[in-house]
């Protein structure tokens, strides 16, 4: 059998991040069903970290993961933030809020790492500014009051509250990101993904048992439930985070950087489809401009290096 191409093997990264990233927020809905939200991605960060660390001392050697104490400290706090915080909220969130909506807010990062640039002496080009401004004003539109049904039959103001809490939690996900690249960090990606996932489950994890919650009502999840949690721990969190780090080392950031405009598109789908989330004017409206703006930060910003991320 001949071997794949390298065009071939980017198209088949490309959409491996596209389909598993976008159905992240899907999958999550599915786990959270049965298994309480916090302590159910806790476990399953804590898992895919050590799996991963497994992965790399049987490939490379353990010593691989024997990095200075400043890397593991600081690749320990972006776990907290980006995923402890990020990742805690949408799991929280997603009780209440639609996926494909919390999707779409999470696909705002862009326009806020902009701002922070902004905020530390950069100064954007018209276009970028034109896709920021054309990015807040479909957030805007998206949390008006009314603009979205909620998934538990709560009124508006619980949507709204919960809305924003994803809101806030990407803001501190755009503050890590920008943060990222002034650190000292690993330069294995895998090692640095290993020691993130690895903090971002024990921050989870207590933070479930802090808020009530119970092992045992996790372990009591339903099989479906399961079924999701597993494919979380496998794709989600391993598969697509390689694919994405291939993409990043061998295809143009241009290319790579369109995953954040059609993730939030087949979350969207998605939820519609399988989870029977109901799209109103203002969700379609506010979604599409979202991602117009979305697409035209990141074309602008396309020929600068790449930012950490992941789900």
């Amino acid at each position: 059998m001949p071997a794949l191409s390298k065009s071939a093997l980017t198209w088949i990264a490309l959409w491996t991040v596209y389909v598993i990233w976008g159905s992240t927020y899907f999958a999550i809905a599915y786990v959270i069903e049965t298994m309480p939200p916090l302590l159910s991605m806790g476990i399953r960060f804590l898992i895919a970290g050590i799996l991963l660390t497994l992965i790399i001392g049987i490939t490379r050697g353990f010593n691989e993961m024997n990095v200075p104490r400043v890397e593991i400290a600081t690749s320990s706090i972006l776990g907290f933030v980006l995923l402890g915080f990020g990742l805690g909220n949408v799991a929280v969130a997603e009780q209440h809020v639609p996926s494909g909506i919390v999707a779409l807010i999470i696909a705002a990062l862009p326009l806020w790492i902009g701002i922070f640039r902004f905020i530390s002496g950069e100064r954007p080009s018209g276009r970028s500014w034109t896709g920021l401004a054309i990015g807040f004003i479909g957030v805007a539109l998206l949390l008006k009051p009314g603009s979205v049904q909620s998934v538990s039959g709560e009124g508006a103001s619980t949507v709204v509250f919960y809305m924003f809490m994803v809101l806030i939690g990407n803001i501190g996900w755009a503050l890590g990101t920008f943060l990222a690249p002034r650190f000292q960090l690993p330069k294995n990606a895998l090692v640095f993904t290993a020691y993130e996932l690895m903090a971002g489950g024990v921050s989870l994890t207590l933070a479930g048992f802090i808020k009530g919650e119970k092992l045992s009502d996790f372990l009591d999840g339903s099989s479906w439930s399961w079924l999701w949690f597993v494919y979380l721990v496998i794709f989600g969190s391993i598969i697509a985070y390689s694919a994405y780090l291939w993409l990043v080392q061998n295809a143009p950031v241009s290319l790579t950087a369109t995953y954040a405009y059609v993730n939030p598109v087949i979350a969207v789908a998605l939820g519609a489809i399988f989870l029977d989330e109901v799209i109103t004017t203002s969700y379609a409206i506010g979604g599409m401009i979202i991602v117009l703006g979305v697409l035209v930060v990141v074309s602008a910003e396309s020929r600068k290096p790449k930012e950490i991320t992941g789900q």
